[in-house]
């Protein structure tokens, strides 16, 4: 019953004072779940997921004396690491996305654009999940972070070492890119 009630920094003195890994396993156990959904995100490929959410926890273990619990929690630390072995593993192995061009983008009112992610219709929300699953890895991810799981974009800012309003921005395009090719998938384009 202590270990479920210790904070991670309890755990991760205790790991950096005594070396003992199974202590580390109690933070693998805590967020290996949630970290590997995080992955998944960006890599849809299930063993390549589960490979790098394992990566992840590695160096985060051989880095831990780093972790600074002053600059952000021991998830979200765990989550820029993962961004950026997903990001390698993205360049290495790149897929194919759709893209939109910016006078397309540029033509497409916001307000409606604003409006794509707003919907209880059925074949509109199926429309919406394909759409983000052909968005390139790191919109995906932008997406996914911030509409379904409601993370404020300044936790964003740092698991992604963007700024805050450049993520504005991109989400204001990618708005606009799902807009468009929700609307040209609903006129058989």
């Amino acid at each position: 019953m202590r270990q479920q009630n210790e904070t991670d920094q309890q755990i991760i003195d205790r790991v950096l004072n005594n070396g003992r890994r199974a202590d580390y396993a109690l933070l693998v156990n805590r967020y290996g779940t949630r970290l590997f959904a995080f992955v998944a995100t960006m890599v849809t490929c299930r063993e390549d997921a589960e490979e790098l959410a394992q990566d992840c926890f590695v160096k985060a273990y051989t880095q831990l004396a780093q972790y600074d619990a002053q600059r952000s929690s021991f998830y979200t630390w765990l989550r820029c690491i993962a961004y950026r072995l997903c990001l390698d593993h993205v360049r290495r192995n790149p897929g194919v996305w759709f893209e939109t061009d910016e006078q397309t983008l540029q033509a497409i009112p916001d307000d409606e654009a604003d409006d794509v992610m707003n919907t209880d219709d059925d074949q509109r929300i199926r429309l919406l999940s394909e759409t983000i699953h052909r968005l390139p890895p790191t919109e995906r991810l932008l997406v996914q972070q911030h509409y379904f799981e409601q993370q404020p974009l300044t936790v964003i800012s740092v698991v992604t070492d963007t700024d805050v309003g450049t993520l504005a921005t991109r989400l204001h395009r990618i708005r606009k890119k799902i807009y468009h090719y929700i609307k040209a998938r609903e006129h058989g384009r």
